[in-house]
Order: C-alpha cells, then structure tokens, then sequence
C-alpha cells in the first residue's frame, strides 16, 4: 500500500499506513486500532483515488482497493 501512495504523491497517507504497520510488526496492539482509525468517515482511507498528473490509473487503484481490503482483513485477524 504505502509503495502505491508514495508513487502517486500521497505521502500523508503513505506515512500512516508505515506507522501502523510499523507498530503492529513490533507487536504494538495499538497499530491495529490506529488502522482501524485509517477507515472512518469522510477523507478515510476508504475514499483514497490514487491520481498522477490528472490520471487516474485504473489498474493501480485495483490493486490498491486489493491491498487496501487485505489489510482491513488481516487488521480484523489480528483484533480478534
């Protein structure tokens, strides 16, 4: 995930998603919660478009929509 934000300049993002996966690789439960964090509301996680140059590369947000739902699955994993 973080490779596909900072290609696209979204290094914000690109540093919260490093600091959680950071943490959790640590064992730091609060990586998991400050993830989940990531997901709420308007301007999550979720409404990310990744965009270069005024293009919206359709097959990179496939595969970032994929690593997206795959962490959100692994998060979940981890919280129960």
């Amino acid at each position: 995930m973080t490779t596909l934000l900072k290609l696209h300049g979204d290094n914000r993002w690109a540093e919260q998603v490093e600091r959680c996966r950071s943490s959790i690789a640590q064992s730091d439960y609060h990586g998991v919660d400050r993830f989940f964090c990531l997901y709420g509301g308007m301007g999550s996680l979720n409404d990310v478009i990744l965009q270069s140059g005024g293009v919206t590369p359709a097959e990179d947000n496939e595969r970032f929509d994929a690593l997206r739902t795959d962490a959100w699955k692994q998060a979940n994993a981890l919280a129960r």
